[in-house]
């Protein structure tokens, strides 16, 4: 059965770039209506541009998702368009200004936006989405994490990983209180993927020696499993991790 989600309004935040673009566009293909969220307009507007040049119908949507007032704002929007969300996609993840630091050197500043971002701004999705999915009966809840939620790194993001684990933690949470709304909310912790530039620095290089394919993930690749989560073929499975890794050793 191919993946028909014509009829579907999905919501991918962080997408105007990378991994959530490509979560965007592959949803886009399969027949939903997506709106593209960014903090930058012009990356949400170009996203957009590209889904409808390619047949598939879009909108930017640009707000911060950690700004409640922000959220509460898009989601006036949407109801504006007539519309309501039945496919969440929780992407953005990388505070801006933020780096790889080891957790014996950082401090709260450090920490704050890496959880305001990866927990608070999914929580605020989750928490807006839900009435509209409860009033339907029918909603899809995906958070993309981090194989840094599940097995400890020696890379610098201690806080990163455990933004990622409580975001996971929340997941099993609404899928186990909304099962009954026909709801699922599941999790894909990502490996090891393929930047914004294409380019890979030797620290990569070093960690992709540990993954069995051989490789980087590409973002259509998430976008084809967070498809079939959409889907209705992927309405029995809800309150789970997914590791898209290679096959590396990151998951559990």
């Amino acid at each position: 059965m191919l993946i028909d989600l014509t009829g579907r309004t999905a919501l991918v935040t962080g997408a105007g770039r990378s991994v959530g673009r490509g979560i965007a566009e592959v949803l886009a293909s399969a027949g939903a209506f997506v709106y593209v969220n960014d903090l930058h307009g012009e990356r949400a507007e170009e996203v957009s541009a590209a889904i409808e040049a390619a047949g598939g119908s879009a909108r930017a949507l640009m707000f911060d998702v950690t700004d409640r007032g922000a959220v509460e704002g898009g989601f006036a929007a949407v109801e504006t368009d007539d519309s309501s969300i039945d496919i969440l996609v929780n992407n953005a993840g990388i505070a801006e200004g933020t780096r790889p630091v080891l957790f014996s050197e950082s401090g709260p500043d450090d920490w704050q936006p890496t959880i305001d971002l990866n927990l608070y701004g999914s929580m605020n999705l989750i928490r807006s989405c839900l009435p509209g999915m409860i009033e339907r009966r029918f909603g899809r809840i995906i958070q993309i994490s981090s194989g840094a939620g599940s097995q400890g790194l020696s890379i610098g993001v201690s806080a990163y990983g455990a933004a990622k684990a409580a975001a996971e933690s929340l997941i099993r949470h609404v899928a186990v209180e909304n099962g009954k709304h026909g709801i699922t909310a599941n999790a894909l912790a990502l490996g090891l993927m393929a930047n914004v530039g294409g380019t890979v620095n030797e620290g990569v290089l070093r960690l992709l020696k540990a993954v069995p394919v051989g490789r980087l993930g590409q973002p259509e690749e998430v976008g084809l499993a967070a498809a079939w989560l959409s889907s209705d073929g992927g309405g029995f499975v809800t309150g789970q991790v997914i590791h898209l890794n290679g096959g590396s050793t990151l998951g559990r």
